[in-house]
């Protein structure tokens, strides 16, 4: 999970704290809205494009993640 929020961290040009801090805001059933109106002091600057983008990214890379997961398990040989 580090290694996502040190990715978005920096495709973002955010501070990893606030990222972290939106990424836990997300996780607990947060709305970007919500997040954007009412959370400001979690996530500096960061408008609601912005965190659209990080929610956005933030599904790709965690996806990407249990793809990866997934397919790196006991492989299976094919009977010919």
């Amino acid at each position: 999970m580090d290694n996502i929020i040190h990715i978005l961290a920096a495709e973002l040009g955010q501070p990893e704290n606030y990222v972290n801090n939106v990424v836990k805001l997300l996780d607990e059933g947060n709305t970007i809205p919500f997040i954007a109106r009412y959370r400001k002091e979690m996530h500096g600057a960061m408008d609601d494009t912005v965190l659209r983008d990080l929610f956005d990214r933030l599904n790709y890379l965690r996806n990407l993640d249990k793809r990866g997961r997934r397919s790196s398990g006991p492989s299976r040989s094919r009977a010919s």
